[in-house]
């Protein structure tokens, strides 16, 4: 519990040290993407790893058995590079809600520009959720079937950090884009 509210604390403090939050349109990757690391980030982000350590961490094989990961998962540590990485995720997705780029790229490209080291990776996009909780509830996946869990075995998955952000634009279809983007 020590580590959880340090860890909040800390991603408090950058989040007010952070005065020039990009929210909205966006731009493509861009270095000085600063992440809005808010309630709703923190939000998902404590949703995840209660999620990933507590009796609930499974998902079911292509044969719809279940896989149970419980007590087999660590704790995410929220990465501030990962963050910047999802911001322009979600900064993007608002023009094309799709895990490939608007420049047609994939969307792991993002984590080569900002030179995020990694071995593994992967990404959850949501969209029409204002709350960060009604978001993880949405990648959750709960009473889908094995191919509708990829953004659940994305969340159990053998990873170590995870960047999360989201971007709001009044003119576009859904509103709010959610971008997740874990690694190891």
């Amino acid at each position: 519990m020590n580590s959880r509210i340090l860890t909040f604390i800390t991603l408090l403090a950058a989040a007010f040290a952070a005065c020039s939050c990009t929210k909205g349109k966006g731009s493509e990757a861009d270095a000085q993407v600063v992440p809005n690391i808010d309630a709703e980030v923190m939000a998902v982000f404590n949703l995840l790893n209660e999620f990933r350590t507590g009796p609930e961490a499974d998902h079911l094989n292509k044969d719809g058995s279940t896989v149970s990961l419980v007590g087999q998962l660590g704790e995410l540590t929220l990465d501030e590079e990962l963050c910047r990485a999802a911001q322009i995720r979600a900064n993007e997705t608002v023009k094309l809600f799709s895990h490939t780029r608007p420049n047609g790229s994939s969307n792991f490209t993002v984590l080569d520009e900002l030179d995020i080291a990694r071995s593994s990776a992967g990404e959850n996009i949501a969209a029409g959720n204002k709350s960060g909780a009604a978001t993880f509830k949405q990648w959750r996946e709960d009473g889908k079937d094995y191919s509708g869990q990829g953004h659940r075995r994305n969340m159990l998955g053998n990873f170590t950090r995870v960047g999360i952000a989201y971007a709001y634009d009044a003119s576009s279809q859904y509103k709010y884009y959610w971008a997740m983007i874990l690694v190891r």
